[in-house]
């Protein structure tokens, strides 16, 4: 192959793998609005006063990024209607497919930007040991928080070092070292991701508020229950780191405590949660997240079935005329009963195939058989096997053609991704 050569396939590799991510990617952010809205609703009726099956419900957003390929939508008449304009947009204006994918690289830059000013800043403070715990340290009226996800981060500051007494500051740790534990840094991330990648769906935005709120009560309830202590002295830790906050710094906007990057609209709410607090057993706990878990397993296997695979083989017969670019004839019976092909050679019965192609001038037809090959999707892949017409050879009244196997190396990794 020339360079010119290989630089056409490169950049006609570059165009299918955007249309054929995009299109999946804007499905599932469609889907996502009607998730949110289920989540949303639950959350706030059903489920308002079980926090830890509140948390669990977040679950139903887990399969959402792996929907896109479903055969739902192209071969259920639900389907078909509600996304066959999504489908066509994709394959026909391709320039959409490149927006969206600018859409993921400026939200993702975004939020990197804010992840590493604050891992920076982090880096930056003063590192102690506290209670056996190692901590940074802010002069900063900030509220206690944890960043990082692989090398987690306890950022501590200074007022509450100075003016709290042991048992509240390991009170304080705990609650941090808990979100830790729950895994509630890498729901986090994960979330970041799916808005990242489903970025039109303003309501995954707002989500991660929620999702916080969420969190943030079930770290609550486990916090008060590993201290050992009640409801009414977590509540007075609280409110008195307000009060200090409040009085270090005259920006501090009375966000709650512990919360960590200062994203609660209000302390009522989770003061709220507090005075309701009673007792729980830990099968309560273990009963949503196996509920969660049995969910994401179950809509695991419906997807895997549901959905068309990585490539899906091709053993359709077309016949195309390669001068003026189009079909002569598309796959069919009667075409199949005049041409036949093996692991080599394709076999046309020459009586049968000129019948199919009376309509056409073969003389004025550059004919090009093309067999087999795979799809990721419909309309969507290549990688086939073709023979040319005036290359048949003669063997006892049936014409006999050596096909030739496309190996091109973009067509490959294509077919595998």
């Amino acid at each position: 192959m020339t360079i010119q050569e290989i630089w056409n396939s490169g950049m006609q590799f570059f165009t299918i793998c955007i249309v054929y991510y995009a299109m999946q990617l804007i499905r599932c952010a469609l889907i996502s609005f009607a998730v949110s809205a289920v989540v949303f609703t639950l959350r706030k009726t059903v489920l308002k006063n079980r926090v830890f099956l509140k948390g669990a419900v977040w679950s139903l957003f887990l399969p959402v990024l792996f929907i896109g390929r479903l055969r739902f939508f192209y071969e259920s008449r639900a389907g078909i209607t509600l996304f066959s304009w999504l489908t066509e947009s994709c394959m026909n204006y391709k320039w959409l497919c490149v927006l969206y994918f600018c859409g993921i690289a400026f939200y993702a830059l975004l939020l990197f930007c804010r992840r590493r000013k604050a891992a920076k800043m982090v880096r930056g403070m003063e590192k102690r040991n506290v209670e056996g715990t190692f901590v940074y340290v802010t002069k900063l009226p900030v509220t206690p928080s944890t960043i990082g996800i692989f090398r987690p981060r306890i950022v501590m500051p200074e007022i509450i070092l100075k003016e709290y007494d042991q048992k509240e500051i390991r009170t304080i740790l705990l609650h941090e070292k808990t979100h830790i534990q729950l895994g509630h840094l890498l729901c986090y991330f994960l979330w970041d991701i799916l808005r990242v990648l489903l970025w039109p769906n303003p309501l995954l935005t707002i989500g991660a508020r929620y999702l916080r709120e969420d969190m943030e009560e079930i770290c609550d309830r486990v916090t008060i229950r590993r201290s050992k202590g009640n409801a009414y002295d977590y509540g007075q830790l609280l409110l008195k780191s307000m009060r200090v906050l409040q009085a270090e710094g005259k920006d501090f906007n009375l966000y709650a405590t512990f919360a960590g990057d200062g994203e609660y609209r209000s302390v009522r709410q989770r003061m709220a949660g507090i005075v309701k607090y009673r007792p729980y057993k830990r099968r309560t706990a273990a009963g949503a997240v196996a509920a969660a878990t049995l969910y994401v397993a179950v809509a695991a296997v419906w997807i895997r079935e549901g959905s068309y695979g990585r490539n899906n083989p091709v053993t359709s017969i077309v016949v195309y005329d390669m001068k003026a670019g189009i079909e002569l004839v598309s796959d069919s019976e009667a075409l199949r009963k005049a041409v036949c092909y093996d692991e080599t050679y394709i076999y046309i019965k020459e009586e049968g195939f000129r019948e199919l192609l009376k309509n056409s001038s073969i003389a004025d037809c550059d004919i090009c058989i093309y067999i087999g090959g795979y799809y990721k999707l419909p309309g969507i892949g290549g990688g086939g096997n073709f023979g040319y017409l005036d290359e048949a050879a003669l063997e006892e009244d049936i014409l006999k053609i050596e096909y030739k196997k496309q190996r091109d190396m973009f067509d490959y990794i294509f077919k595998w991704i």
